[in-house]
């Protein structure tokens, strides 16, 4: 059985050079958790108290009230409600299992003493929060810029592994059109013979 703690590790350094000691420390800091499928694990109007590893399993980040998913964390991912914790504000956003996940869950002030320590960690924060930016900036451009077809076909082609693993329901929550619209632009396409995923 594979270490989720291994997992950990491998994940944290994709971002930066981690020290060996510093991850004995993450592992004092986060503790396995398992949830369900439909588990909410950050709800709207409440503090983001928590950050998750996902080790196995996805999550997804949407906003109440309409059906629209802002983004998904699988494995190797950090899921939190960021801009809640930057701002110090209530989360904006619902976080949620989309499947049975197996997660290492820190306390937010618990992370917050480690990631002050190593400068790794500064480096680790860095990198992820560019990234951050750089993805939020494509999705923005994305949805101002391309029709409803052009942001199906591209998810489909940039996340072929995530695509397999959703309902056409949450598709089209995170393309941003209604469950009926992502139909009709699926059976257009394969009347062009554009070839789908079922």
């Amino acid at each position: 059985m594979r270490d989720s703690y291994a997992v950990l590790a491998a994940g944290l350094r994709r971002w930066a050079p981690i020290p060996d000691a510093e991850l004995v420390k993450a592992r004092a800091v986060f503790r396995p958790r398992w949830v369900a499928a439909g588990t909410v694990l950050q709800r709207a109007g409440e503090p983001s108290r928590d950050v998750s590893f996902v080790v196995r399993g996805l999550t997804r980040m949407c906003y109440p009230g309409v059906e629209r998913t802002k983004g998904f964390r699988a494995e190797g991912d950090l899921v939190c409600s960021y801009a809640a914790v930057l701002r110090e504000v209530p989360s904006e956003l619902r976080i949620e299992a989309v499947e049975a996940c197996e997660l290492l869950t820190a306390g937010r002030a618990a992370f917050d003493r480690l990631c002050a320590g190593d400068p790794a960690w500064q480096a680790m924060l860095s990198a992820m929060t560019a990234r951050l930016f750089l993805d939020e900036e494509r999705r923005q451009r994305d949805l101002l810029t391309i029709d409803a077809t052009g942001r199906y076909r591209a998810f489909l082609a940039e996340q072929p592994e995530l695509a397999a693993r959703l309902t056409q329901r949450q598709i089209a929550a995170y393309v941003g059109v209604s469950p009926e619209a992502l139909s009709r632009i699926r059976h257009t396409l394969r009347v062009t013979g554009v070839s789908l995923p079922a």
